[in-house]
């Protein structure tokens, strides 16, 4: 073999150990700990990452200096699988008190398994409705502090009120996003929901579809305005913190109505829909004068926003009724 050619094969071979270790790399758990608020009783977090039975991090949490809230500061650790991607990762989150205290306030477990070429992140909440107080005596009687969450037997630990087991399905794990600590899901945004959806009905009191060239009646509200009533429907968007945006366009002449903008709490709906209805959308929104829209056709544009980054818009083609309903 000429040098060339060993240099070459020596090239090749360096190359796919590289690319042999890349790929190793990209199988990653990311373990995301956030907690409720607390009111400053915690005062530091141990947490404990075991990766096929071995200690792989082992760290004590304590809040930012000066800090007067404490926890939930957000805090996350990327492990690697290095070659070991079927080894079973374990994690023990003690939520500390009292530092002189041999029982933390809240001790949480989770497990699960790597997902190969993937980066999950596995998401352990602390709630503030599993803290475990410590017993006082008075008079010789035992009397636990106040709202005291279940006593699990480890590795159950308290998730949603009650003792759990630890496991996780891979199947159920979160990719991996920067923004984590706000995008957790929800009713309305399920892990692996697909993409946004939104549709445009009416309705005072409940969620009612329209169809195209539907007529809303319009009518005088209470505080001197007109409006039109306008309900909202929308799915894999944030329950609460999402934002929705109502503006109005009359096609051909191209009048608009100012933009309204409303953070409202959606609430669930059939399907795995989230319904928003009873929104007053007025048509003299900003001084803008209503009689121009009555008899008119009205496009009902329509986004919703969530804390996330996430957007979605649709538009519904609307008919305002010539005269009001209460005039």
């Amino acid at each position: 073999m000429t040098r060339r050619k060993l240099a070459c094969a020596i090239a090749l071979l360096f190359a796919a150990q590289v690319a042999g270790c890349k790929k190793k790399d990209d199988t990653k758990l990311v373990v995301g700990v956030q907690s409720d608020p607390m009111g400053g009783i915690v005062s530091a977090l141990h947490i404990v990452i075991k990766v096929g039975g071995a200690i792989v991090d082992d760290e004590t949490v304590t809040p930012p200096h000066g800090s007067k809230v404490g926890f939930p500061q957000p805090w996350e650790k990327t492990i690697f699988a290095a070659g070991n991607e079927k080894a079973r990762v374990e994690v023990e989150v003690d939520a500390i008190g009292d530092p002189a205290s041999p029982n933390p306030l809240i001790r949480r477990f989770a497990s699960t398994d790597f997902i190969a070429g993937k980066t999950a992140l596995l998401r352990i909440n602390l709630e503030s409705r599993c803290v475990v107080y410590p017993q006082t005596v008075r008079t010789n009687t035992k009397v636990p502090g106040p709202l005291s969450g279940p006593t699990c037997t480890a590795p159950a630990s308290c998730i949603n009120g009650t003792c759990q087991p630890p496991g996780v399905p891979p199947g159920a794990l979160e990719a991996y996003t920067s923004n984590w600590p706000t995008n957790a899901p929800d009713f309305c945004k399920p892990n692996h929901g697909g993409p946004p959806a939104l549709q445009v009905g009416t309705g005072q009191t409940y969620y009612l579809p329209v169809t195209d060239g539907q007529v809303l009646q319009a009518e005088a509200g209470p505080q001197g305005g007109h409006h039109i009533w306008i309900a909202t429907r929308m799915k894999n968007m944030k329950q609460r913190g999402s934002t929705t945006k109502i503006s109005g366009v009359q096609p051909g002449t191209g009048r608009t109505i100012p933009p309204t903008t409303l953070a409202f709490t959606y609430s669930p709906d059939e399907g795995g829909f989230c319904k928003l209805y009873g929104i007053r959308y007025q048509l003299d929104n900003e001084g803008v004068d209503y009689k121009q829209f009555l008899g008119k056709p009205l496009d009902v544009n329509v986004t919703v926003t969530d804390p996330a980054g996430a957007t979605v818009t649709t538009t519904a083609h609307v008919q305002i009724a010539p005269t009001l309903l209460n005039p």
